[in-house]
């Protein structure tokens, strides 16, 4: 039976009051007093029949559609990659189970930010509830409406935080960020009286899922947690999808490609100005060859429309790449997540053409994790014929992923 905490807030959501904020209500305050959540706010109530649409009533999907969800916005604090404090954002949904919830941590993948609002993707941060963002609107809801309580943070740079720089794919700024926001959510859950599934000592089960960035960012978030926060939750199993885990490799493959690369390059460039801007500041003089710095500084990283890293780089830089002593060297370095030893189960999956994500992250990470003593890891290859493009490859690989985690991983750890 729901709690009367939670029975209460539906009561104050039919009465349109859909807008709370924890330091303006002195009545809640006195009820509660919160330490990590900033402020929280009622986004929707999707129900199961709402759900099922989505996925067009499919009947296979429709097997994991078992309960309806609530949707909330919350902010919390937590540190930016200077050592600064900022108030990030992040989307829960909680399935209304007459039970208790599986707690789960949901990173998203990659989310362009441009000045070309054509470009643009801030308004798919899971904190706006996105219809525009499949794994939000399908993948996360599925997953919500089967039991998982999900943590969506949106990263810094989004959301709460748009008008920040968003530092791609480094990992401890992007572990800490989802880090603090499952504290602020098991927080909110805790006010809202929500039962999260625990183990015999008191402390709650933990998932870890995400895809390319966003399986990058759970492996990140995933050694954060085994390594500075020991006890803090039980990681039950932890999926990662099509990662960049290997940044070292990763940066010799591309910025030492002879030849067109075969995708954009504009990824690649974001990664590698986080890492200037977070290690070494000498801006995109350094790196980049003109015009291209030009084409970079006015349009950003997507207006570069070559893919010949021997054209786009300067030859100072790329000696750096193959300096393992180098600043940039050492960057990279700081940044793989492929070499450690696991204690909670993972399961690792990639395409084998993936023409965005290099398959090697997966296979270097599988390799490393098992001979370090990682408690378990298991790795699956998506093979797709030549009826995929190898550009559409990393894409459809992401739907099956989703789909293999919930109806396969999660439930049995097959």
């Amino acid at each position: 039976m729901q709690s009367n905490k939670f029975l209460r807030l539906f009561s104050l959501v039919i009465l349109s009051v859909l807008v709370f904020a924890c330091n303006n209500d002195d009545d809640l305050e006195n009820e509660f007093n919160f330490q990590h959540v900033v402020s929280y706010e009622f986004l929707d109530s999707i129900s199961t029949e709402d759900i099922s649409a989505r996925f067009g009533g499919n009947n296979l999907v429709g097997g994991f559609i078992n309960f309806d969800i609530t949707a909330h916005k919350i902010t919390y604090m937590t540190e930016n990659y200077d050592g600064t404090e900022v108030e990030a954002s992040g989307l829960i949904l909680i399935p209304i189970v007459q039970g208790s919830a599986k707690l789960t941590s949901f990173q998203h993948s990659t989310l362009a930010k441009d000045a070309n609002p054509q470009i643009d993707q801030e308004n798919r941060a899971p904190s706006y509830l996105p219809e525009n963002n499949a794994e939000i609107h399908l993948s996360a809801a599925l997953f919500a409406a089967n039991g998982y309580m999900i943590s969506a943070p949106d990263y810094i740079g989004y959301g709460s935080t748009g008008d920040m720089f968003h530092p791609y794919e480094h990992a401890q700024t992007t572990a800490t960020t989802s880090y603090d926001m499952l504290i602020a959510a098991r927080e909110y859950a805790e006010f809202l009286e929500v039962k999260m599934r625990a183990d015999d000592n008191g402390t709650e089960e933990l998932h870890l899922l995400g895809y390319s960035q966003g399986g990058n960012s759970t492996m990140a978030l995933h050694k954060y947690i085994e390594e500075t926060q020991p006890g803090e939750f039980n990681i039950i199993r932890s999926a990662m999808g099509a990662g960049a885990y290997h940044k070292s490799a990763v940066g010799n493959y591309i910025f030492n490609f002879e030849g067109e690369l075969g995708f954009s390059i504009s990824l690649y460039l974001w990664v590698m100005d986080t890492y200037d801007r977070v290690y070494l500041q000498r801006g995109l003089d350094y790196y980049l060859n003109e015009p291209y710095a030009t084409e970079v500084e006015n349009g950003g990283y997507f207006a570069l429309s070559n893919t010949n890293p021997q054209e786009i780089f300067t030859t100072e830089f790329i000696d750096e790449i193959n300096d393992p002593n180098s600043g940039f060297s050492q960057a990279l370095a700081d940044n793989n997540v492929h070499d450690w030893k696991a204690n909670a189960p993972i399961k690792l999956y990639h395409s084998r053409n993936d023409g965005l994500v290099p398959y090697f992250n997966s296979v270097d990470a599988y390799e490393n994790l098992t001979a370090n003593g990682s408690e378990e890891v298991l790795f699956e290859t998506y093979e797709f014929g030549s009826d995929v493009a190898v550009e559409d490859i990393h894409g459809a690989g992401g739907g099956r992923f989703f789909s293999d985690v919930l109806s396969r991983y999660f439930l049995s750890g097959i």
